[in-house]
């Protein structure tokens, strides 16, 4: 027993020390995030809309400063030019109207200024596992990083690997409007360096970031710390003494030759039981288990173990319920 106890420990501190502490994948997202987010201000020029605030100035002419919105038309009066529909404008594509027009009946090479004075026309909204949800104004041209990033980035634990975009779009017939939903795969741009993906945001743009379901496995019987544990996000090879080690590991009463790792099958409904003998495991005469989500490791203790894998048949009752204790990390 002795000897089977320090090799486990020896395993412990292997399983520690190879890896287990690296982060998961994905948490360099919120950094790529900013990055592309800093990458993006090439700063298309915002288009004007309607609640938007302007200020129009003409130099020398006395007295010509107004502050003026656009109403829900998207038109602005202006003071001795008229109605002009300004919707979609920009700024300068403004300034360039009203100097045809001060020019045509009022001044000669006239310098027009037009300043934004309150962004109210193109607001965008994120909703789900992001740091502060919510309404944001977009004050130039947005891709969907810029978004998250304005949001505090993502919730790392918590945010699915996609992200969708509604979009109001006018109906066929002219009347009303659709909705049409794009889907953003986070992964492929953030991880694979998909930047075609970091699509650009709309006025009246929501976007939702999903939480993930998290991928459970479980470990009870004779362990330090029996209970649900989440998986990574992109969890690969992940063996169960990796899980065990991440469960405190077995005590000193438990029987390591006859474990067992129960695997359910939804689509078949039905249910596997692999064998596990630790003790070979730990010596290299076996090889580890793999683990896939929802598996269930159970290790016997050597004086109950008949009563425990008694429990086995009614594992499927509350395993469900069973409270998550820690995450597994990848090597």
């Amino acid at each position: 027993m002795f000897k089977c106890n320090t090799l486990w420990v020896l395993v412990l501190l292997v399983s520690v020390g190879s890896g287990l502490s690296a982060p998961q994948s994905g948490a360099g997202w919120n950094e790529r995030i900013l990055q592309l987010s800093f990458m993006n201000r090439a700063e298309a020029e915002y288009r004007l809309g309607s609640g938007d605030l302007i200020e129009v100035s003409v130099f020398g002419v006395d007295d010509y400063t107004y502050n003026l919105r656009i109403n829900s038309r998207g038109q602005v009066n202006f003071p001795l030019v008229g109605n002009i529909d300004v919707k979609g404008m920009t700024p300068s594509e403004l300034e360039q109207t009203l100097r045809f027009r001060f020019e045509d009946r009022l001044v000669r090479n006239p310098q027009i200024s037009i300043f934004v004075k309150e962004y109210r026309s193109q607001p965008v909204f994120i909703l789900g596992a992001v740091e502060r949800p919510g309404q944001y104004q977009a004050i130039h041209q947005l891709n969907i990083v810029d978004v998250i990033a304005m949001a505090g980035g993502l919730k790392m634990g918590a945010a699915a690997d996609h992200a969708l975009i509604q979009r109001a779009r006018p109906s066929g017939n002219g009347e009303g409007k659709g909705a049409e939903v794009i889907r953003v795969d986070l992964r492929a741009l953030l991880e694979e360096g998909n930047v075609a993906l970091n699509v650009p945001v709309e006025g009246g743009d929501v976007i939702q970031i999903p939480e993930r379901k998290a991928d459970l496995i479980y470990v009870m019987g004779d362990v330090n710390k029996p209970g649900a544990f989440t998986l990574p996000r992109n969890y690969k090879n992940i063996v169960v003494t990796q899980v065990l080690a991440q469960a405190g590991g077995p005590t000193r009463t438990a029987k390591l030759s006859k474990g067992v790792v129960i695997r359910y099958d939804e689509k078949s409904n039905s249910r596997q039981e692999l064998a596990l003998d630790l003790k070979k495991v730990i010596q290299g005469k076996e090889p580890d288990i793999a683990i896939r989500p929802d598996d269930i490791i159970f290790i016997p203790s050597s004086t109950g173990k008949t009563i425990g894998y008694g429990m086995l048949g009614i594992l499927p009752q509350f395993v469900s319920n069973a409270m998550i204790v820690g995450s597994i990390q990848p090597r």
